[in-house]
C-alpha cells in the first residue's frame, strides 16, 4: 500500500514491512492532500506514516488495505476549480462518514493532445481509533463497502429478474441498484461536478447514466489505461522484434553450416564458393550501365 501511495502522489516514501523506499517521480502529478476526519492525530497526515499504519493494522497477507476511487475532471474547469471540486466531493462523500482520503491529481497527456487531469483518491477502510497500536479501529466499517441490508435486496433482485425477466422485476432491480454506494457515488459526483461547470460559466455538463439510459445508441469506448502507452512503443518494439528474429536466422543458418561441415567441409566449402559467384553475378548485373538512350533533336 505504501508503493501504491508513493506512485500516486509521485513521492519518495519508506516502507516499513518492505524495509525499502518506494521512489517515484512523476511530473504530472499535479497535487497532493491527505483529508481526515476532524479531531483526528498529527501523523494522519502524514503520508508515509498513514499508509505504514494501515498495513500494520492488517493480520491477514490477502487483506484489503484501501479503496480506491478515480475521478475524471472536466477540462473546462481550471486547475484550482479541479482541486477544489475533488476536495469538496471526497470531504462530503467519504470523510464525513469517518474515512481518510488520500488525494492525488494527475494531469498526463490524452490522445487528443489536450490534457487528461484526473485524480486517484485512496480511502481507508477502518475508522480511526486512538485505543490501538496501529490508530485504526480493530474492524473494518463493513458499511462502507455495501450496507448488508442493501446487497442482500440487490442480490435477490438480481436473481428474480434473470428468473422471470419482467419489466417490473427489471425496475426494480434498477431501483435497488441505485442504492448501492458505487452508484450513489456516482450519481453525487455528478452532483458535485455540474455544480461546479455552472460556477465557472460552461454550459458542458455530466452525466452518470448508462448511454442507454441517455438515449444514446452507440457501444461505450473501452478505458484503455496502460495500453494507450503501447501506441507510442509499437515502433521501436517492431524494431526491436525484427533484430531478434534476424539475429535468430542468422544463429539458426550458422548451426546448420557448423553440421554440415562436420559432415563433408571439402563440399561445404565448394558450396559456399559457388554461392558467392552466384551472388557476385547478381550484384554485377545491377553495376552494368543503364542503356543510353539516342537524343532525337526538337524541330525547329
Amino acid at each position: 500500500m505504501v508503493a501504491a501511495a508513493a506512485y500516486r502522489s509521485g513521492e519518495r516514501l519508506y516502507d516499513t514491512t518492505q524495509d525499502r523506499f518506494w521512489d517515484y517521480k512523476k511530473p504530472d502529478v499535479v497535487h497532493t492532500e491527505i483529508l481526515a476526519p476532524a479531531g483526528g492525530p498529527e501523523w494522519v497526515y502524514s503520508r508515509e506514516a498513514l499508509w505504514n499504519r494501515v498495513e500494520s493494522a492488517e493480520k491477514r497477507r490477502d487483506a484489503q488495505l484501501a479503496r480506491e476511487i478515480e475521478l475524471t475532471l472536466p477540462r473546462e474547469l481550471s486547475r484550482q476549480a479541479q482541486i477544489d471540486l475533488v476536495r469538496a466531493y471526497v470531504r462530503d462523500t467519504f470523510v464525513a462518514k469517518g474515512m481518510v482520503a488520500d488525494i492525488g491529481i494527475h494531469v498526463p497527456d490524452a490522445a487528443d493532445g489536450g490534457e487528461q487531469p484526473h485524480a486517484h483518491c485512496l480511502l481507508s477502510l477502518r475508522e480511526l481509533d486512538a485505543t490501538t497500536p496501529a490508530g485504526f479501529a480493530a474492524t473494518k466499517n463493513r458499511d462502507w463497502n455495501e450496507p448488508p441490508d442493501i446487497a442482500r435486496a440487490a442480490a435477490e433482485a438480481r436473481k428474480r429478474f434473470n428468473d422471470t425477466g419482467l419489466e417490473v422485476d427489471r425496475e426494480a432491480l434498477e431501483a435497488i441498484e441505485a442504492q448501492r454506494n458505487v452508484n450513489v457515488w456516482r450519481a453525487a459526483w455528478e452532483v458535485y461536478a455540474n455544480r461546479a461547470l455552472a460556477d465557472a460559466g460552461s454550459t458542458a455538463r455530466i452525466d452518470h447514466r448508462t448511454l442507454e439510459k441517455q438515449g444514446i445508441f452507440r457501444a461505450p469506448l473501452p478505458y484503455l489505461g496502460v495500453a494507450r502507452h503501447i501506441e507510442a512503443a509499437y515502433d521501436y518494439l517492431k524494431e526491436r522484434v525484427t533484430q531478434w528474429v534476424a539475429v535468430k536466422k542468422r544463429a539458426a543458418l550458422y548451426a546448420d553450416v557448423e553440421h554440415y561441415q562436420r559432415r563433408d567441409p571439402v563440399k561445404l566449402a565448394e558450396f559456399v564458393l559457388r554461392l558467392a559467384d552466384m551472388a557476385e553475378g547478381f550484384a554485377a548485373s545491377f553495376r552494368k550501365s543503364p542503356p543510353t538512350i539516342p537524343e532525337v533533336p526538337l524541330e525547329r
